[in-house]
């Protein structure tokens, strides 16, 4: 048997230290990338799991992260 393990719905934007990209994850599993020179930049759907953060963006892009103690981290895949 295979145990199912829920998404965890989180909401709050990060934002990077020099301030030009920030990534709002909200409560319905969006998100939404903001870049200084473009709004709404990237957006898709994520997946939270224990720390585990997936961004699917809506193009077909894949991100992959880690958020703990809201300390946000992304990488690739």
């Amino acid at each position: 048997m295979t145990a199912v393990v829920p998404h965890r719905p989180v909401s709050g934007v990060w934002t990077s230290p020099d301030g030009r990209v920030s990534l709002e994850l909200r409560a319905d599993g969006r998100f939404v990338e903001t870049r200084a020179d473009l709004a709404d930049a990237f957006t898709g759907v994520y997946v939270l799991v224990g720390e585990t953060l997936k961004l699917f963006e809506d193009h077909g892009a894949v991100i992959s992260g880690k958020l703990v103690d809201g300390r946000l981290s992304l990488g690739t895949p």
